[in-house]
């Protein structure tokens, strides 16, 4: 996620809700508690892939993890919601950073973000899997591997090279919808509109017979409505609630705990997780009302700066645990047991997202930006020229 920062604009008498800071806060602080929120959901997700999924973790472990870890496995089971506080966050979080910036600027911001870290990180899986394979799976081929560095492997039909990247197809979808509004100027209305316009579209496309598929890819049920829920409580953050706001919030809910228990947890029960819908459901509305209180100021006495740290690893740890991690249980597993080898991995896979953000996230953000600003001012000045000649 980007960097968590909040500017105030100036707007004209007839705009919407003006923004407003926090009585006694300076502009722009920030939310080390989003930083907090987001290693919970790593942390989550990287204990779901290790000891809270049957079918797939026992072709690591060689046994269920059910087995090894009897009263772990009913609450890493419901690790994977973690995913889902993600896309809350994710939500409140692009919209904040966008705010105040140029189409180009946004594109430049969320390239940097995303790609050199994800390039690495398939590097790196893609060793894994000839190195390392876990014989129950056939690996992506050289073209699938290939493809996957482009990030649209979804879309051209390719085998991920981690399972995780799926999310990162969502996010992509989102921030491409999200270009367009940015393009027309955000303000407090047209970020409304479109986020009405895009949940009554994730409902619509549900409908028996829809005729226009390519709106699902644009459209996810269930993430739509929680990237919605995240820019409606950034829009309280920044404008304070209002009954449209509460509206918005509520609606999001609605059709995401519609989404969530009779449709897409129904195929979780299908692969034999054994968990419960509503519980699942009580999970994330815990998350909608965690981050709404951060959109409502609760939580701005958390200011400890180790949060901040900790979330510049999220991203890394989030690209390298899953085939990494399994690759280290498989082989550390039989020599050690289960939990020296859980305990081992998880302190590998931390310190490997370290070294990513320290070694090549950072170096080649910084190296990436310059050329990519340098580029912006000579296009800029060739454009002037132009101007001038014509």
């Amino acid at each position: 996620m980007s960097q968590t920062e909040v500017q105030v604009p100036t707007q004209p008498a007839d705009a919407a809700p003006t923004a407003r800071p926090s009585p006694g806060r300076a502009a722009g602080p920030r939310l080390h508690a989003l930083d907090a929120l987001r290693v919970v959901a790593a942390l989550a997700v990287l204990a779901f892939h290790f000891t809270g999924v049957d079918a797939a973790s026992k072709a690591n472990w060689g046994v269920n993890p059910k087995e090894l870890f009897p009263w772990l496995f009913p609450v890493t089971s419901y690790g994977s919601y973690g995913v889902q506080l993600f896309f809350l966050i994710s939500g409140f979080v692009i919209c904040l950073s966008a705010w105040d910036r140029t189409p180009g600027q946004f594109v430049r911001a969320r390239f940097l973000r995303l790609f050199p870290a994800y390039w690495f990180s398939a590097v790196v899986a893609f060793a894994v899997w000839r190195a390392l394979p876990d014989g129950s799976r056939t690996g992506p081929s050289i073209s699938e591997s290939l493809t996957n560095l482009t990030m649209l492997q979804v879309p051209l039909g390719a085998q991920h090279l981690v399972g995780a990247y799926w999310t990162l197809w969502a996010e992509l979808t989102f921030y491409l919808l999200f270009l367009l509004v940015i393009w027309k100027g955000l303000d407090y209305r047209r970020v409304s509109v479109f986020c009405w316009l895009w949940l009554l579209t994730s409902v619509l496309i549900q409908q028996k017979g829809n005729q226009v598929p390519v709106l699902g890819i644009f459209a996810q049920p269930l993430n739509t409505a929680l990237f919605v829920g995240g820019i409606a409580m950034y829009l309280i953050y920044r404008f304070g609630p209002d009954l449209k706001l509460w509206g918005l919030l509520a609606a999001s809910w609605l059709v995401m705990q519609s989404d969530l228990v009779e449709h897409a947890d129904g195929l979780r029960h299908d692969r034999g997780m054994d968990r419960q819908p509503y519980v699942a459901l009580a999970l994330v509305t815990v998350f909608y009302v965690l981050v709404l209180a951060v959109a409502l100021h609760r939580l701005d006495r958390i200011r400890w700066t180790g949060f901040a740290t900790l979330g510049a690893l999220v991203y890394p740890l989030y690209l390298l645990h899953e085939e990494l991690g399994w690759a280290l249980i498989r082989n550390l597993y039989g020599p050690l047991g289960a939990w020296p080898a859980l305990l081992l991995t998880t302190a590998v896979i931390v310190l490997a997202a370290w070294l990513l953000h320290r070694l090549v996230e950072r170096p080649s953000q910084r190296w990436l930006r310059a050329r990519l600003e340098q580029e912006a001012q000579r296009a800029a000045q060739r454009d002037r020229a132009e101007g001038t000649a014509a």
